[in-house]
């Protein structure tokens, strides 16, 4: 008879996580942090980049061939060390592969060819400008409000992305609302900032710019969510503080209840239309996260 001798791994796991397998431990065992992650899944609590790698690698996955033609064409999309995978020889990092969908979806509701002038509120770090003036050659004048420290990253990391279109960039201080009121461009775009501005704030840059302009896109989330639903145990100590009483879409639900997305999406189609004789083009939700919307709106002024 052959003795089978275990590894000293199970052997270590067997003496502690293991040592006491009676009903309590039953009822607990898949909870985040529990037992079930030696046996046949990671803990949603993983320490590691495994899962964010995953996520991105099977949605770089899904993409079609216009999505790597479009990547490719970035060039240099490496400024600020992020994090890749690498499908179909492109080197994928979650922000580009967000911006290039971004521009698909802004590719099929409207003629780009005819966007001359664009304004974008809230431009982080300037993926959205990097991935437009990139992808089109008929953009002539691109417009970045936003706040003076993020302003001065956009700057840097666009001379390095795309410095021969850095002519045709101009950086507007949004603390400074005499620079920016009253702006007519083709094009207004937000992505994933007004979310984090109150509502009277929203209020002027829709009056102030983005009614003034012939298209809006939006990128938003349609809600707020619960930091637990997300196991984050103390919201005040983890940077939320007025979180719920910013955005358009304060109302909390469970954002992984497609039931309860289905209907907050069409509050937030409502919410960011920036007048009623708007036109709502086309709107869908995003693919990798979607309690974020695509929304794209034309004015009916000739």
């Amino acid at each position: 008879m052959t003795t089978l001798q275990s590894s000293q791994l199970w052997e270590a796991l067997s003496d502690t996580l293991f040592a006491n397998v009676d009903d309590d431990f039953v009822a607990n065992f898949r909870k985040p942090g529990g037992a079930n992650s030696r046996l046949g899944s990671w803990d949603p609590f993983d320490k590691t980049m495994r899962y964010f790698k995953f996520m991105l690698f099977s949605a770089a996955e899904r993409q079609q061939p216009e999505f790597f033609k479009h990547y490719r064409a970035l060039g240099n999309v490496d400024v600020g060390a992020p994090v890749s995978v690498t499908v179909r020889g492109c080197g994928i990092n979650i922000d580009y592969l967000l911006s290039v969908q971004e521009y698909m979806f802004l590719e099929s509701c409207v003629a780009l060819e005819s966007i001359r002038s664009v304004v974008e509120i809230g431009a982080g770090f300037g993926r959205t400008c990097h991935t437009l003036l990139s992808l089109s050659d008929t953009i002539e004048r691109y417009t970045i409000i936003d706040l003076p420290n993020v302003l001065e990253l956009s700057r840097r990391v666009l001379a390095r992305t795309v410095p021969h279109k850095l002519g045709i960039i101009e950086f507007i201080d949004a603390t400074n609302d005499g620079e920016w009121r009253g702006l007519e461009r083709d094009l207004a775009i937000n992505i994933d900032s007004f979310q984090e501005m109150p509502p009277a704030t929203i209020d002027t840059y829709m009056s102030g710019v983005v009614g003034r302009c012939e298209h809006f896109y939006v990128k938003n989330p349609v809600a707020k969510y619960k930091p637990s639903a997300v196991g984050i145990a103390d919201s005040a100590s983890s940077g939320f503080h007025d979180v719920f009483s910013l955005g358009y879409c304060r109302h909390v639900i469970d954002i992984f209840n497609d039931l309860a997305l289905a209907q907050a999406r069409q509050a937030y189609v409502d919410a960011y239309r920036p007048a009623s004789d708007w036109k709502l083009v086309a709107d869908k939700p995003a693919e990798l996260f979607p309690y974020f919307h695509h929304a794209f709106y034309s004015s009916y002024r000739e």
